[in-house]
C-alpha cells in the first residue's frame, strides 16, 4: 500500500465514468430492443460517441491511479508481487461472476459448449473473451471488452513505468505517433506498393483487425495520458484549464471537425477529467462526510463489480420493457432503480468473493501467509 496522500478527486472521476458508461449502455438497449417511444438517447454526438469518451476517461484514471501508487522501479520480485496483486484484484471476481452467467446461458441454450471449441475457454481463462470477441464467437457472456485491455495494460505496466521514468518525452512522442498513425493507416490500403513502407502498412492492416477504440495503441495512449495527468496535476488543475476544458468539450461535441472520433473522445475524456479534478479539489464531494461524498466513494470502490454485472442486468431488465412506450422523462426515471440494482449486485459480488478470499487465506499455513506478505 502507498503511504501517499489520497487524491480524492480520482474517486470522483472514476465514479462519474462508471455511472456514465452504464448510462450509455442503458441508452443503447432502447435501440437494441427497438423499444417504442424515446429513450435517454445518451449515445452519439456530432464527432463521436459518449461511451468512447467515458471508457477513455476510465483508462486515464486507471493510469493515473496506478502511476501515483506504483512508480517502481520493478525488480523481479517487485514485478511478481505487482502481477499477483493485480491478478487477485481481477480474476477471482471475474471467474465467479462468469461461472454464474455461463451456467445460466448453458441451461437456456441447452448445451455447455455454446461458445465453440473447448480451446475458446482459454480466452475466458485469461480474461480476454470480450477483448477478442471480434475474432468470432467464444464464451464471452459477462463484463466489458476493456477488461481484456486493462489486463494487457497491467502486463505492460512495468515497461510503461520504466519508459515514463527514463524517457518520458521521447516515449510520449513515439506513443502519440503510433496512436495517430493507427487511426490513419487505412488511408494507405489502396496505395500502390511503391516501397517497403507501404507494403509494411498493408501487412499491418491485414493482420490488425481490431477496431480503433479497442486497439492497444488507443488504450495505451489514454492510460499514458492518465500518468501524465497525475504527474503534472499541480500545473494542470486550475480554473483556467477548467474553463478551457469546458470550451473544448462544447466545440468537440457540437462542431463538426475533420478528426477521427477516437481523437475526439480522447480529448473530451482528458477535458472532463480536468474539470472533475478541479471540482473535486474545490468541493467536499469526494469526502466521506456527506451523502454525495459517500455515494461517490461507494460507486468508485465497487466500480469493478458494477462493470462486471451491468450488461447482463440491463439486458435482463430491459427485455421486459421491449413493448413499453417511453419518453425521455420516464426512461430517465427507470434508470435510477436499475442503477441502484446494478450497484447492489456489484457490491454483493465484490464483498462475497472478498470474504471467500479472506477465509481461504486464513486457512493457509502461517509460512505461506508470511510468504504472501
Amino acid at each position: 500500500m502507498s503511504s501517499k496522500e489520497k487524491l480524492k478527486y480520482l474517486d470522483l472521476i472514476r465514479a462519474v465514468s462508471c455511472v456514465m458508461i452504464v448510462f450509455f449502455h442503458y441508452s443503447y438497449t432502447f435501440y437494441e430492443y427497438a423499444i417504442p417511444g424515446k429513450g435517454t438517447d445518451f449515445l452519439r454526438f456530432t464527432n463521436g460517441d459518449w461511451g468512447g469518451c467515458f471508457v477513455a476517461g476510465f483508462f486515464m484514471i486507471s493510469g493515473a491511479a496506478l502511476w501515483y501508487n506504483h512508480t517502481g522501479p520493478f525488480g523481479f520480485k517487485g514485478m511478481l508481487s505487482f502481477y499477483k496483486k493485480r491478478a487477485l484484484s481481477i480474476f477471482p471476481y471475474f471467474y465467479v461472476a462468469w461461472i454464474i452467467m455461463y451456467v445460466i446461458n448453458s441451461r437456456k441454450l441447452g448445451i455447455w459448449n455454446w461458445g465453440g471449441p473447448r480451446s475458446n475457454y482459454l480466452y475466458t481463462l485469461f480474461g480476454m473473451d470480450g477483448y477478442f470477441s471480434y475474432l468470432g464467437q467464444n464464451y464471452y457472456c459477462l463484463g466489458e471488452w476493456f477488461l481484456g485491455a486493462i489486463i494487457w495494460l497491467y502486463l505492460l505496466y512495468p515497461l510503461l513505468a520504466f519508459a515514463f521514468r527514463k524517457f518520458r518525452l521521447p516515449a510520449s512522442l513515439i506513443l502519440a505517433f503510433f496512436y495517430v498513425f493507427n487511426l490513419y493507416r487505412n488511408n494507405f490500403s489502396s496505395s500502390p506498393d511503391l516501397n517497403i513502407f507501404i507494403v509494411a502498412i498493408k501487412y499491418y492492416n491485414s493482420h490488425i483487425l481490431i477496431s480503433d477504440n479497442m486497439c492497444l495503441w488507443t488504450c495505451i495512449m489514454n492510460f499514458w495520458l492518465g500518468m501524465l495527468f497525475v504527474t503534472y496535476r499541480d500545473r494542470l488543475i486550475n480554473i483556467w484549464t477548467t474553463v478551457f476544458s469546458a470550451v473544448i468539450i462544447v466545440i468537440f461535441a457540437a462542431v463538426p471537425l475533420p478528426l477521427p472520433k477516437i481523437i475526439v473522445c480522447t480529448a473530451i475524456a482528458f477535458a472532463y477529467c480536468l474539470i472533475l479534478a478541479f471540482i473535486g479539489k474545490k468541493t467536499d464531494f469526494p469526502d466521506n462526510k456527506n451523502i454525495p461524498g459517500k455515494v461517490i466513494n461507494y460507486i468508485s470502490k465497487y466500480s469493478y463489480g458494477i462493470f462486471l454485472v451491468h450488461h447482463v442486468l440491463l439486458y435482463a431488465i430491459m427485455e421486459k420493457f421491449r413493448y413499453t412506450k417511453f419518453n425521455f422523462f420516464t426512461a430517465f426515471l427507470l434508470f435510477i432503480p436499475i442503477m441502484a440494482l446494478v450497484v447492489l449486485t456489484g457490491t454483493v459480488l465484490i464483498r462475497a468473493v472478498s470474504a471467500a478470499i479472506s477465509f481461504c487465506s486464513r486457512l493457509l499455513p502461517s509460512g505461506d501467509k508470511k510468504a504472501d506478505k
